[in-house]
């Protein structure tokens, strides 16, 4: 904090200047006293300057105030914190997501944007940071730690640590850490990129380095913790968290789209709610259409109170909890930086709440002491798409570059015993099966989409073949999933966790070649019958549309109808559930390129 703005901070705090808005009669919920008491929040130039409690400081009188409001006695609460997520998961583009995310009382996101560097690199990122500054909330990038999610990966773009340190150079404040580390065995081996990738974060404002350790124990998370990794989201079971928070990690509690985890981890804080002071919220994937309807940590925070966890501990979580493991809670520093409490010297991010329920939107949001937004509303403002933005967003508009297909490539047979992915619902882990015969079963190939292919295809990898069948093993996976129920027709994408190349599940072959045919520059495709019923168009990057969140939210509300109608039942989500069948980085089994692969063993799987 520069000794100008410390000043102006103090007269205001002071009274000796009249403060912008003066919020009284409310009942401030008070995260640091774990309390709720009434009083008044003085702003000034977007900082909290004072917090007056009735009774306790009656004798300091109040403040001069430009605009007084009157909260008739709602609470008032520190804006939200969303410790993990990626924006593109929720097919939006930043400034969008924001607008969105700000009607819900999320006034700080803490993004990961692993999906577009893993499509288009370095670019990728420019055009997600430049267009998070049209947004009215605070958007803090995580630098993605792991493009591609492991070494031998088919994705689109290479970071290397080099890489990161010239990008820190280049956006100085704007990459605020490093991304979750899913290179597990890279952190295990100690091996010296991903060792360096790591200490890279020393160059970033936080310092921090976010993680990723999904049925991690013993010593291989000493390991992982000792490296200086400081959170986690992945735990689905409370033993599973417990063993991380005594590693001295915080444990972000993921309530998303495709996982729900909180509700299982719960009763470890109902055993101690001491522990929830290393504990977050995230939602790490949510979808426009849970997003608007039921919420984003507003819903995480009704989950753990319906869970039975207070309120107060419960916002906290919400807030306070992520603001302390991100490290932005205190300091001699910006105080538009600093956030997480209704506290002098805190950045102006504020909830004025009808009550502690969560049933509805916030009454009113705050970012920096703006309104931006109002009973589920956005009232603030986007910025205009400057030149640059719009010429990052053309180079994402031709991401997807297939190889030729014929009919013979989605055309195989099923072989006894061999390994079949076993989906479980509600949940990102999958399981593996080995049954003797193909009853239940679907097909499921993934095709590489980045133009490796179509270089092959151009040197004559195919021969005299039929068209794309000398990629099979290479550059096209094909196997079998149990549990993904669509009948007469198939699904197709181009998000596919997290080197993104286009996943298609379905009963036929004819109508998973016409499903992949159909998405185009991007998407999510419902065919049946070889007609296209369903399409959720994502133009960016093959991972975000164009469109508004009411938009996509459409979309996606009618692409559930019609694959309803097709066999796939809840609790499965069709989309959540296609899009995570290729992540390499979460157990039991997935689809590759280069065929079926065995997380727990990194092993490919006959």
């Amino acid at each position: 904090m520069s000794v100008e703005v410390m000043r102006s901070v103090i007269d205001a705090a002071e009274g000796r200047v009249p403060v912008d808005t003066l919020f009284t009669n409310a009942q401030i919920v008070d995260v640091y006293g774990q309390r709720v008491a009434p009083g008044s929040v003085a702003v000034k130039d977007g900082v909290i300057v004072g917090v007056l409690y009735d009774g306790r400081d009656d004798a300091a009188g109040t403040y001069e105030a430009a605009e007084v409001i009157d909260c008739q006695g709602r609470y008032i609460a520190p804006g939200f914190i969303d410790g993990h997520l990626h924006i593109e998961s929720s097919n939006i583009r930043p400034a969008e997501y924001a607008r969105m995310a700000a009607t819900r009382g999320t006034t700080t996101a803490i993004a990961d944007s692993h999906e577009i560097a893993n499509v288009s690199g370095l670019d990728g990122l420019r055009f997600m940071i430049e267009d998070g500054r049209r947004a009215p909330i605070s958007i803090k990038y995580m630098m993605p730690s792991c493009v591609p999610a492991l070494p031998d990966e088919q994705a689109g773009a290479v970071i290397t640590a080099a890489d990161m340190q010239a990008f820190f150079a280049e956006y100085p404040g704007d990459v605020f850490g490093l991304g979750e580390m899913m290179n597990l065995p890279g952190v295990f081996m100690a091996d010296p990129e991903t060792c360096a990738r790591i200490d890279a974060a020393n160059q970033t404002p936080s310092k921090q380095v976010d993680g990723h350790a999904p049925l991690v124990a013993g010593k291989d998370l000493n390991a992982y913790a000792a490296a200086g990794i400081i959170a986690d989201h992945e735990s689905t079971i409370p033993e599973e968290a417990l063993d991380k928070l005594s590693r001295g990690m915080y444990v972000m509690l993921r309530e998303g789209t495709c996982s729900h985890d909180l509700a299982n981890l719960s009763p470890m804080l109902l055993e101690n709610p001491a522990r929830a002071r290393r504990c977050c919220f995230a939602t790490d994937d949510r979808a426009p259409s849970d997003a608007l309807s039921t919420g984003m940590i507003d819903n995480a925070c009704r989950v753990a109170i319906e869970a039975g966890i207070d309120p107060v501990v419960a916002i906290s979580m919400a807030s306070l909890s992520t603001a302390e493991a991100f490290g932005l809670d205190h300091g001699c520093r910006d105080p538009h930086e600093l956030r997480g409490a209704i506290a002098p010297g805190k950045r102006a991010d504020l909830l004025v709440l009808d009550d502690l329920t969560f049933a509805t939107a916030p009454h009113r949001v705050y970012a920096a002491g703006a309104l931006v937004a109002q009973d589920g509303t956005f009232v603030g403002e986007i910025a205009p798409e400057m030149a640059e933005v719009a010429a990052l967003a053309d180079e994402l508009r031709a991401s997807v570059k297939l190889p030729k297909l014929s009919l013979d490539v989605f055309d195989y047979a099923f072989k006894p015993g061999e390994a079949v992915i076993d989906v479980v619902p509600g949940k990102a882990i999958t399981g593996m099966a080995r049954p003797e015969n193909a009853e239940g079963l679907r097909r499921i190939m993934l095709i590489e989409r980045h133009g490796r292919g179509v270089s092959l295809q151009a040197e004559g990898a195919d021969g005299d073949g039929p068209a794309g069948l000398g990629l099979v093993g290479k550059h096209i996976g094909r196997g079998w999933v149990r549990g993904f129920t669509i009948t007469g027709g198939a699904i197709a994408s181009t998000i596919g966790h997290d080197s993104h190349n286009v996943c298609v599940v379905g009963d036929n072959a004819a109508d998973m070649m016409a499903a992949v045919e159909a998405v185009g520059q991007g998407g999510h495709v419902l065919v049946r019958n070889g007609e296209v019923v369903a399409r959720i168009p994502l133009a960016l990057g093959g991972l975000m549309s164009e469109g508004t969140a009411e938009d996509v939210a459409a979309q996606h509300d009618d692409f559930m109808v019609k694959a309803r109608a097709m066999g796939i039942e809840p609790p499965l989500d069709p989309i959540m559930g296609i899009i995570f069948l290729p992540l390499p980085v979460i157990p039991t089994l997935r689809i590759r390129p280069e065929g079926m692969f065995d997380v727990t063993t990194f092993t490919y799987a006959d």
